[in-house]
């Protein structure tokens, strides 16, 4: 009886990862198709859906490379991206390092409040800083977006710099305090270049949350800081132009050379034994 009851339950338990997959296939189609639709839509003459080869184009790319408006919004994008990414990186790598090697009171408490803007909804975010922000008299100002858009970069950072601290040796760096170096010397020389990739992988995605974000720049841009994703939202509220595919084809390879980038540096086992050993 015993033998007759195991095998159904092998090949139940056969069945299931190959469900699971096919399951999981058929989200990820579900969520990446409507992106993949856009393209061929970027890459035809009058923005029309058409796999005819005849008709392909890059009209819709010449007429956004073209213009001063799409320009300037693409430029705002880059410049507050990379300044949040930037702050978020380097408030991130000591805050994940007091999270992963402090013991001080209300510790979980602050890594919580650190990382609620992964789980607050984004509108109550952008709402209560244009409050504070028109309270302050900080509103459509460059360096309020750039300290919002940190804000809400900074949980990426400190979640994958928290990720890498789990495989450095906490050995290594009593071994060098032992050795008479300093607490920021061990950070800086010991515990630092062990955390090259989560560091970078960290930047990245603040980078591209920053860059994708349009709710919290909606509510906070001024006259001379609308974003790319904003006068994407903007024109299709009033101007409905077909170039908002060619920027929407563009945007999802930025999304997907990112992720793909991150993929590779975490497959590489290489690099973080080496990173490691050194």
């Amino acid at each position: 009886m015993t033998t007759v009851t195991a095998k159904p339950s092998r090949r139940i338990a056969m069945r299931l990862p190959r469900a699971s997959t096919v399951l999981a296939c058929l989200v990820y189609a579900y969520l990446v198709v409507p992106s993949l639709v856009v393209m061929p839509i970027s890459l035809s003459e009058a923005g029309e859906f058409t796999l005819d080869k005849a008709r392909l184009s890059l009209n819709l790319f010449r007429q956004f490379f073209g213009s001063e408006a799409w320009l300037a919004a693409l430029w705002n994008s880059l410049q507050v991206a990379t300044a949040a990414s930037v702050l978020a990186t380097l408030i991130g790598i000591p805050a994940a390092y007091a999270f992963a090697r402090g013991r001080f009171l209300g510790r979980s408490t602050v890594q919580m409040l650190v990382i609620s803007p992964m789980f607050v909804p984004v509108i109550v975010i952008a709402l209560g800083l244009y409050f504070l922000a028109a309270a302050t008299g900080q509103q459509g100002r460059f360096s309020t977006l750039v300290l919002a858009h940190a804000m809400y970069g900074l949980p990426f950072v400190v979640m994958l710099v928290l990720s890498g601290m789990t495989q450095v040796d906490p050995a290594l760096e009593k071994a060098a305090m032992l050795m008479g170096a300093s607490p920021a010397r061990v950070f800086l020389q010991v515990v630092l270049p062990q955390l090259k990739i989560p560091i970078f992988a960290g930047f990245l995605f603040a980078f591209l949350a920053s860059f994708d974000e349009v709710v919290i720049a909606w509510f906070l841009n001024g006259p001379t800081t609308i974003t790319l994703p904003v006068k994407m939202y903007s024109s299709i509220m009033w101007e409905n132009t077909p170039v908002i595919a060619a920027v929407s084809t563009m945007l999802t390879l930025l999304s997907f050379a990112v992720c793909l980038l991150t993929m590779m540096l975490g497959a590489n086992p290489g690099a973080k034994g080496a990173e490691a050993g050194r």
